[in-house]
């Protein structure tokens, strides 16, 4: 509820510094410049609350469905992947139990930190695969990996490894928070682990959906 609450006066503020900036001398520039961008990482803080708060009370006693993964990948690179070098491979008639929301995000939430620590080191692969009656979607990435002691944190709530905590980072250490409360919520697990030719590979295990057409019409 604060979070939300938060919106409207961060909005309002943001609305006054682009009058403000309008209006002031042009030495005054780069101060101005410096207070729309606390203001904008403010919002940035809250709306990764918002996201963060609604993703655990969503995530209570929601009921699943089985839904094919493809398309959510498919529209996650579309709308993500912009100008970063994303390779998939997930089987068209591969279908995971969970929400169509949760999914989405969770994946999101991975595929974007891969782009934002590691676009620039090569291709970010997000591949799926059935193993044990269960199908893990894995997104790994060819950057610098994090330190060994961060790996077991790395989804709790507010944690940056120390590599990640400066402001051309950017973030609050809430994304892999989401990541993890969405996949649980959809009787999965989340792991994470560095790869040995270099980068970081996410997994989540997810439960195999059936194979039955549901009202949406994807198999």
């Amino acid at each position: 509820d604060i979070a939300h609450e938060l919106c409207s006066p961060l909005a309002r503020m943001e609305m006054a510094v682009s009058v403000i900036e309008q209006r002031a001398p042009a030495e005054l520039g780069e101060r101005i410049a410096d207070v729309r961008d606390e203001v904008r990482e403010m919002q940035e803080l809250v709306n990764e609350l918002l996201s963060f708060s609604k993703a655990g009370l969503q995530g209570k006693d929601t009921p699943l469905e089985s839904l094919s993964l493809w398309p959510i990948v498919e529209n996650i690179a579309g709308r993500d992947g912009d100008g970063a070098q994303l390779q998939i491979d997930v089987p068209p008639e591969l279908n995971v139990l969970g929400t169509r929301t949760m999914l989405s995000r969770a994946i999101s939430n991975v595929v974007r930190n891969a782009i934002r620590y590691a676009g620039s080191a090569g291709p970010i692969s997000i591949t799926a695969r059935q193993q044990n009656g269960h199908v893990l979607v894995t997104v790994a990435d060819e950057g610098p990996g994090v330190p060994p002691e961060s790996l077991p944190h790395l989804f709790d709530a507010f944690y940056r490894p120390d590599t990640a905590r400066n402001r051309e980072a950017g973030g609050a250490g809430l994304g892999l928070a989401i990541v993890k409360t969405c996949v649980t919520a959809c009787h999965g697990n989340v792991s994470a682990r560095n790869r040995d030719g270099g980068g970081l590979e996410v997994v989540m295990e997810l439960e195999k959906g059936n194979d039955a057409r549901h009202s949406d019409g994807i198999v």
